[in-house]
């Protein structure tokens, strides 16, 4: 009985040491995948979209961690010419392992190809990289 615990305590300190040393940094802590456009009712939509036309730029953001993460949304939506049109964010926070689909609302006015650049940080203060940031090509007519 006495082995069986000294076994099972060195199997937790071992699991232990694990857990801290392979920890999740930088991008690696969050996930942004799946960008779209969808309309006022969270349907998605094409990416071609007319002048005029309000649509939600969203994605799936992760939380990779076994903790919760506060997180900001960020999309940057730039012309061809590589002009940046529009540059905002929202705040959220994601429990361990949970998945959300923030969305940013942009109402194009000119025709043209635009890029939306979307990046999830720890605040816009610190600017700290959750992940890996993504692009998303819409075209306006």
């Amino acid at each position: 009985m006495l082995r069986v615990a000294a076994i099972f305590a060195v199997c937790v300190l071992f699991s232990a040491s694990l857990s801290s040393a392979f920890a999740l940094e930088g991008t690696q802590r969050a996930e942004i995948k799946n960008p779209r456009l969808a309309n006022s009712f969270g349907e998605t939509v094409s990416q071609n979209v007319n002048t005029h036309q309000q649509v939600q730029i969203s994605a799936d953001v992760a939380n990779k961690q076994t903790t919760p993460q506060v997180f900001v949304y960020i999309v940057q939506i730039e012309g061809s010419n590589g002009v940046t049109h529009k540059l905002t964010w929202i705040s959220a926070s994601l429990n361990a392992g949970q998945t959300l689909s923030p969305a940013i609302s942009w109402t194009p006015n000119r025709p043209g190809s635009y890029v939306a650049n979307m990046y999830v940080w720890d605040s816009i203060k610190d600017a700290n990289a959750l992940a890996v940031p993504i692009s998303y090509k819409i075209t306006v007519s």
